[in-house]
């Protein structure tokens, strides 16, 4: 069992931070293997709109999201975590959804996989918008749950406040991977009904070859 959990907040340590670790290790101790990855440390580039991942499968840019996407097809599940930022989601976590999008979005290769997301705010909202991003709505995951924390300014509470929450929805993601839980109804249909648009509005015109490798991965897993 392979998790990666995403730290997706722009500083080390902070209340998320502390709640994906305590999930992580938590994880560990069932056994799980966790592998980390923090994008305040990554190297993440803007993306440049060429659409060549879409053609090709690869990104010109170089740097860290080639190693970042190969783990996140080898992970069976993800714990995310943000905060909210003005009412939204930090920009170094946009800036990797943008980035993913075309080749393990598209490309359905999140397909099923579970997500137990962390997010937080101080006072105001952005539940709903940091939701998207660390759920990686639009990629048809299987979201075991959503954990969201209003903190207060300065912050007022401490993992130890919601361990028992923390421990819950951990121990729910693990069952879930272990059983190969399918994705709710809700959610397949929904995704079928995205990809019936997808291929009936996008991927039959194929404009000049832009959606090559999306297509080539759309076959092999019989979807055209």
């Amino acid at each position: 069992m392979r998790i990666l959990a995403i730290y997706g907040n722009p500083k080390h340590g902070g209340f998320v931070h502390d709640c994906v670790d305590h999930v992580a290790e938590r994880l560990a101790a069932l056994g799980a293997e966790v592998d980390r990855l923090s994008l305040v440390d990554a190297h993440i580039e803007e993306c440049a709109g060429c659409f060549t991942c879409m053609r090709t499968g690869q990104c010109p840019l170089d740097d860290d999201v080639a190693n970042i996407i190969e783990r996140m097809r080898q992970a069976d599940a993800f714990v995310t975590g943000a905060s909210v930022r003005n009412g939204y989601f930090p920009a170094l976590y946009k800036r990797l959804f943008e980035r993913i999008t075309y080749i393990v979005g598209f490309g359905r290769e999140l397909w099923g996989k579970h997500v137990l997301a962390i997010g937080a705010v101080g006072m105001a909202t952005g539940k709903k918008h940091l939701g998207r991003m660390l759920t990686f709505h639009g990629f048809v995951t299987h979201v075991v749950d959503y954990l969201f924390f209003r903190t207060g300014i300065p912050t007022s509470i401490r993992v130890d406040d919601v361990a028992g929450r923390l421990d819950r929805s951990a121990d729910r993601l693990h069952s879930a991977i272990e059983r190969k839980a399918p994705l709710p109804l809700l959610t397949r249909l929904g995704g079928a009904l995205d990809n019936f648009a997808i291929r009936r509005f996008m991927l039959k015109s194929n404009p000049d070859g832009v959606y090559d490798y999306v297509i080539q991965r759309w076959k092999q897993q019989g979807w055209m």
